[in-house]
């Protein structure tokens, strides 16, 4: 079992994963504000390509196969694609905050999927968890009031794609490695970007742009490192908790970077979706110790 000393370090990890991933959202953001989302999506892409590609090479492992084919890696691949499609509409559409939150109710589908897909127990204390989640969510859209805003929907597929992605992930070989898989999501990236491009033109980035799309780059690495180094550092019960800090960082960039406000309805639905998710965590974690050891 991992030290406290392991655990407080992968907890510091992962609040640095989750500062990265929000600094990401923003210069990308920021990003397409400035230069055609087809460009933009397609530089993050090829970003992404060359940073799997290069881990894939270092492990010798072979890239291009017919394992590319397998139903769940494409299951996964297009997951990633309309997850990231999404996620950039979403991010230049809606508001900051609004997307941070309707993204944290990931794991929540994730709990419905598996119980409904994959055949996993899940009692009903996590199936009314999801509920009163989901209800968290349409207190911050607040469908059918003067205050809807239709873009965050943008947001909901963007979580449909990432639970596809995720359930593609559980399913693909063991033999198929992590960097392998996030290669071919990363070629979606490409592959869509250039067709946005062929539509919507291109520009040569000005120094800001080009300081955005650097920052993009460097905070989504950096991002995923650190996650990473935080889930090999401690417990996965203490740490997978501090995810949810990506909120916590996202309203603060809304509200003091891009002036976004955040009234109440907003604090109270992220609070039961932030609520719901420990509570389903807490109690899958809580399950899986009353199982027998094999």
């Amino acid at each position: 079992m991992p030290s406290s000393s392991k655990n407080l370090t992968g907890m510091l990890y992962m609040t640095l994963s989750m500062a990265s991933f929000t600094l990401a959202d923003l210069t990308l953001k920021w990003a397409c504000e400035l230069l055609p989302t087809g460009q933009v999506m397609f530089i993050l892409g090829l970003g992404c390509c060359t940073l799997f590609w290069s881990i894939a090479k270092r492990k010798q492992e072979t890239v291009l196969t017919r394992q590319f084919f397998i139903p769940a890696v494409l299951m996964r691949t297009v997951g990633e694609a309309v997850a990231v499609i999404f996620i950039f509409l979403a991010l230049i559409h809606s508001a900051f905050t609004s997307v941070a939150a309707i993204l944290q109710t990931l794991p929540l589908l994730m709990t419905l999927i598996s119980f409904i897909f994959l055949g996993e127990k899940v009692g009903i204390h996590r199936l009314f968890a999801v509920v009163i989640g989901f209800a968290g969510v349409l207190l911050i859209i607040r469908p059918g009031l003067d205050s809807f805003d239709v873009f965050s929907l943008y947001a909901v597929l963007a979580v449909i794609g990432m639970s596809m992605r995720d359930v593609g992930s559980r399913l693909s070989p063991v033999t198929i490695s992590a960097a392998v898989l996030a290669l071919y999501g990363a070629m979606t990236f490409v592959l869509i970007g250039l067709v946005m491009m062929w539509f919507g033109g291109t520009k040569t980035p000005s120094l800001e742009a080009a300081g955005y799309l650097l920052g993009m780059i460097i905070f989504s690495s950096g991002g995923s490192y650190y996650a990473t180094k935080a889930m090999r550092s401690g417990e996965i019960s203490v740490i997978s908790p501090l995810r949810y800090t990506r909120l916590l960082f996202a309203m603060l960039v809304g509200v003091f970077i891009l002036n976004e406000e955040v009234d109440n309805y907003m604090l109270l639905g992220s609070a039961i979706v932030v609520t719901a998710g420990l509570y389903v965590l807490f109690r899958e974690q809580r399950h899986r110790s009353t199982l027998p050891t094999p």
